[in-house]
């Protein structure tokens, strides 16, 4: 009886730090997108974007503007919405999970309603001179960027609720991590954002996730709990 009370205890103390540790990261994450909106947006400071644009003309090719045209890709509606719809049905077919598959696409549904209103409010102008066909609609936040991160978030997420080892769920983190973030610099790389655009993209994503998160894991312990309840 005495081993149980002490693991359980255990289990409520790692709970409880995970969810201060998250709550501090979120915290820190807030006041950066919103220390990047008004510095950036509202009183239209670029010195650092500027900065960050001549850093990358160092780096200027035709070979690398390919690759980073490729990378943009995948930060665009014409990859993700088949992505997420592959997705969806992986988990309505192969899982038989259609709470997970609604859940998948509300998450990302979500995330773009959020960035295009967002993007609505603050109205930035692109950058000039862009390497690739002009993009249409507003610079701040990167839609690339946010829905990038957004949908490598989903998938860092069922990665670690998998069964496989965690090597292989850090690995898989840092890869996802990784693209997400090449996807990021692709815009600033190819002038069709500016580095706090992707920045901005990046802490809205990451907020977005942690409080779909947190409500959904709310709903569905209190399900458990509720069937528990009946049983």
């Amino acid at each position: 009886m005495l081993n149980t009370t002490t693991n359980t205890d255990q289990k409520v103390k790692g709970i409880s730090l995970r969810l201060v540790l998250v709550l501090v990261i979120f915290a820190i994450i807030l006041l950066l997108f919103l220390l990047i909106t008004e510095k950036f947006v509202l009183e239209g400071g670029n010195n650092i974007d500027a900065s960050v644009f001549t850093f990358l003309e160092n780096y200027t090719s035709p070979t690398t503007t390919a690759v980073m045209n490729f990378f943009t890709f995948f930060g665009s509606t014409r990859f993700l919405f088949p992505a997420y719809l592959l997705l969806a049905l992986f988990y309505i077919v192969f899982k038989k999970n259609t709470r997970r598959s609604l859940n998948i696409t509300a998450i990302g549904l979500g995330s773009l309603l959020l960035m295009l209103l967002i993007k609505s409010i603050f109205k930035r102008h692109r950058p000039p001179d862009p390497l690739i066909a002009a993009a249409k609609g507003f610079s701040y936040p990167s839609g690339h960027s946010t829905s990038a991160f957004t949908f490598c978030g989903i998938l860092i997420y069922i990665l670690w609720e998998s069964k496989v080892s965690k090597v292989w769920k850090w690995a898989g983190t840092f890869a996802l991590l990784l693209f997400a973030g090449i996807v990021a610099i692709s815009r600033v790389y190819l002038h069709v954002h500016y580095a706090s655009d992707v920045l901005a993209g990046f802490c809205l994503s990451f907020l977005w996730l942690t409080i779909c998160i947190f409500i959904l894991r709310r709903i569905n312990n209190s399900g458990k709990v509720d069937k528990g309840v009946k049983a």
